[in-house]
This record gives C-alpha cells, structure tokens and sequence, in this order.
C-alpha cells in the first residue's frame, strides 16, 4: 500500500463521539490479548488442580504465548493487503470465540489446543490495533500515542492478576476466559460502528486495480514460508524444553531430535528471509533483512526478547509459589503481585511522559536505565524472594524490578516508529511485540523445566511413587502429606524457585549489555 497522509487523525472522525468509540475499541483491542496474559496467572494453580495436569501447566502459558508470537506480523501484513478493519475485527472474533472454547474445555489437552488458538486472534488483536494507533496521528505525536498503548498494556497488567484471583476465588477458573466472551463482542461491534471503512486510506479516491492485481495476486505477497518456519523452530524448541523435564531426558533422542529440528528450522528461516530480502519482487518478509544493518534496531529487538523472559516468570512464579507454598488463595496471591503489577506501568508512562515533553531527550538513557534498575531489583530478588513467607523486602524488590521493565518497555514502543523506515512500519510494530513475547515463551518454558525437574529429580527419595505422581498432577497434595514429608517438599520447591529467580537475573544482564546497542552516535530522538 501507498504511505497514508501524515495526519490522518482530523480526516479520521466528524464528531467527538465518534472518535470516542474509535479510541475505545482500539484500547480494547489492544488490552484483552495482555489481560489475558497476566488474569490466567494467578488462575493457573487452580486450573491444573482441577484438570489433575500440574506438570502440563507451563503448556497453558506456552500454547497461547507461541501462536501469539508467531503471528503477530502475519496478522500485521494481512492488514496491508485486506485492510486493518476487516484484520482486527476477524482477530477479534477469533479471539472471543476461542475464549469460550477454553472456557468450556474438559481436558487440558482441550485447553492448550484452544490456548493456541486464542493466541492466534490476540496476536492481530494486539498487532493491527497498534498499527492503527500510529496511523491516526502525525509522527509529531507518536511519543503521547506511545504513551497510549503502554498505558494499556500497563493497565491490563495491573489489572490480570488481580481479577484472576478474585474470579478464581468467588467463582470457577473458566471464567477467566469467559469475561472476554462479552467484553470481545461488544469491542468487535464498536469497530465496526466507528473505524472507517478502507483506513487508512478512507477519503481518498481509490486508484484503478489491474484485473490481473487478484485478491490471491496480493495474497502471494505474505511470507507464509517465514511464518511456518519461525513457528516451527518455536514449537519445537519450547517442546524440547517443556518435554524434557516431564517426559524424556535431557539427552534422550526426542529432546536431541527436537533441538536439532529448531536449529535448522530457525537457520532456514534467517536464510529464507534474507533471500526474500534481497530477490524477492512479490513476497513481503515478515523479518526484512535490512533490519540486520540496523544495530540500533536490533538491539532494541533484543532488548524486548530478554525483558520478556522476567515479565512473564514473575508474574507466573510469584502467585504459584505463594499458592503453593504458603498457601495463599488466588485472591491473596495476585494482591502480592501488586508492586510489580504497579510499577510496571508506572515506569513506562513515566518514561513515555518525559519523552512526549522533553524532545530533545534521547529515549535511549530510558532504555539503559531501565535495564540497571531491572538487574539491581532482579538480583535482590533473587536473595529475599524465595523466603516461604512473604516480607516487606520481597515487596521492594518487586517495585524495582517492575519499575525498571516498564521504562524499557514503555520507551520501545515509542522508539519503534522512530526507529525504521515507514515502509516497515507494521512490520517493526509487530516485531517489537512478538520479541518480547517470545523472550516469555522461552522464559516460561525454561521456569517450568527447572521446576519439573527439581521436582523429579529430588523428590522420589522423600515420596512414594503414588504420592508422587498425584503431586505432578495436583499441588493439593502438599497439604496432606505428614508433616515431616512436608517441610521437605516446600524445600524442593523453593529451590526451584530460587534457582528461577537466579536465571531470570543472568537474562536481566544480557539485557543490559542489548540496551548497550542502542547506544549511537546520532541518538534517536522523537521530532520536536
């Protein structure tokens, strides 16, 4: 498509009404799919108790998180060629729709199939409607529309946890998927009412289309091969890891086959992307090479895979172990996830707020201070979050850490437009997004595996063969074991955890080190 007018914001709308329910379905479109990252989290205990599934529940977090990486430019390119309305309304039925499958599943193979699915609508969810919020303004004012999205996403942090454990406590975990059954249609609706037909290009004569510019003319012009190779190498190198530590070994031949299979898959895709790059006329890819000679882009898109990796563990970890070992209710449990659910959002609309008034300050010094807080709160964390019981110290580390992700956070998503040519555009929006949540795909594989494995590792020699297979099933046996049985299994445990805790912060200082490669000579900075 042809670049849209700089300020399309005053040809977009005639009324203040009707930009009202532009604005609503927009921010919907982009909270539900990061809601429903964070309301599951503190649900998940209660799901796999009831499914008797507890050493599947990474698969829970994992089968949505993977489709919803892997699809996120798809969704992104289709918008170019179908249009972004029709796009996010599809997305948006498809995600409601598999929300009431997953909250009608009767098995957790069920469950994780319908994830997988609902994953695939979150990703054009999110992917299209932040496009279009970069679309509806000048470039001017991409840092206060920056400000925008990582409010919602803020906002939809805080808010998951919170509301997960309230429903799971007062009524039944399905309806952590079923809120999204009513709040998703009446978004789907709002869409169609008030975003043009045709934007961005609404209002403008359309030029003639050869006869030979089919729809499946256009259609070619999608890297689907790019698409099945990224999600090939990401299903399989998450299986490799999830599997290995309930299923096979480490050195069994699936684990070694499965991580063979993503290697090759993962350096095809590199290879194809280039070739598409460079020699393609049709296809689009959904990772131009040119983003390689970018040093500045490519440490940004790092940046976003490693401060996935804590986000999504802390915010999984932290209600599981204090459900799990102390006991807390779903309820209690997502109320101390609150500094960092906080902080979190509070750290990217300050950095987006000082950005959007202070033009001449280079978002970069965000990015790296953000990255400094993040390590020094993740490597206390590690120290004082793995006591049984909660404490004021536990709390503080969490403030820190969240504060330091949100400003890193906050300060790509206002960088990314600055950052790359306006052909790329979608592409850069959606890549952004689908780095960081795969730093949370592989995160939350690598926590599961450490868990599961301590757990098989250690615990035959304190519990029989029944009472452990009923454990890996159900996390309320903990409580009904002797005493002295017990205080030994909380320990296995909190060495899980605490060895969660210390991964998290080896990532947190490879993401400094990524924040480093922001750093040039001619800093970006958002037009005055």
């Amino acid at each position: 498509m042809e670049t849209p007018p700089s300020n399309i914001l005053v040809n977009l709308v005639h009324s203040k009404h009707i930009l009202m329910l532009t604005t609503t379905s927009i921010c919907c479109s982009i909270f539900l799919p990061n809601f429903e990252v964070t309301i599951v989290s503190t649900a998940l205990v209660d799901i796999s108790n009831d499914m008797r599934a507890f050493n599947q529940t990474g698969w829970v977090m994992v089968g949505y998180l993977t489709t919803y990486t892997g699809l996120i430019i798809i969704w992104a390119k289709l918008s170019d060629i179908v249009g972004r309305k029709a796009v996010l309304t599809a997305s948006l039925v498809a995600f409601t729709v598999f929300s009431g499958g997953c909250g009608a599943s009767q098995t957790i193979t069920q469950l994780v199939i319908l994830r997988a699915l609902q994953g695939s609508g979150g990703a054009g969810c999110f992917s299209v409607a932040s496009i279009i919020v970069f679309e509806m303004v000048p470039r001017a004012k991409y840092p206060l529309y920056g400000s925008l999205v990582s409010a919602v996403v803020a906002l939809a942090t805080l808010l998951g946890p919170i509301i997960g454990g309230a429903i799971t406590q007062s009524a039944t975990w399905r309806w952590v998927f079923l809120i999204n059954v009513p709040i998703g249609t009446i978004t789907a609706v709002l869409l169609l009412i008030a975003l043009p037909t045709g934007f961005p290009f609404h209002g403008q004569k359309p030029a003639p289309i050869p006869l030979q510019d089919s729809f499946s003319m256009r259609l070619k012009r999608i890297d689907f091969l790019g698409t099945f190779l990224f999600l090939g190498a990401s299903f399989t190198f998450v299986t490799a890891l999830l599997e290995a530590s309930t299923k096979f070994q480490w050195s069994s031949p699936p684990t070694i086959s499965l991580l063979v299979i993503s290697g090759v898959l993962a350096i095809s895709f590199l290879v194809w992307e280039r070739y598409i790059t460079l020699y393609s006329r049709t296809q689009e890819p959904i990772f131009p090479w040119r983003f390689v000679h970018n040093r500045a882009w490519m440490g940004m898109l790092l940046v976003s895979l490693l401060l996935g990796v804590p986000f999504a563990v802390l915010v999984v970890s932290i209600p599981q172990k204090l459900q799990t070992i102390s006991n807390l209710s779903p309820l209690e449990s997502g109320l101390r996830l609150l500094p960092y659910a906080i902080f979190a959002p509070f750290g990217a609309v300050l950095a987006n707020g000082f950005i959007s008034r202070r033009k001449d300050f280079p978002p970069v010094y965000f990015v790296i201070a953000g990255a400094c807080i993040q390590l020094i709160g993740l490597s206390l964390f590690s120290v004082y979050g793995v006591e049984r019981y909660v404490k004021g110290k536990q709390y503080a580390c969490q403030a820190v850490s969240g504060l330091g992700l949100g400003m890193m956070f906050g300060t790509l998503v206002v960088m990314t437009p600055l950052s790359v040519e306006r052909q790329d555009l979608a592409t850069a929006t959606g890549a952004i997004v689908q780095f960081r949540q795969f730093g949370s795909t592989i995160g939350l594989s690598i926590a599961t595996s450490i868990l599961n494995s301590k757990v098989r590792s250690r615990l035959p020699s304190v519990l029989s063969p029944a009472q452990l297979d009923a454990l890996l099933q159900t996390t309320t046996v903990i409580h009904r074991i002797p005493a002295e049985l017990k205080a030994a299994v909380e320990d296995v445990f909190i060495e899980a955890y605490s060895l969660q805790f210390k991964v998290l912060t080896a990532f947190s200082g490879a993401c400094l080190f990524a924040a480093l490669m922001v750093w040039k000579k001619m800093q970006i900075k958002a037009p005055a």
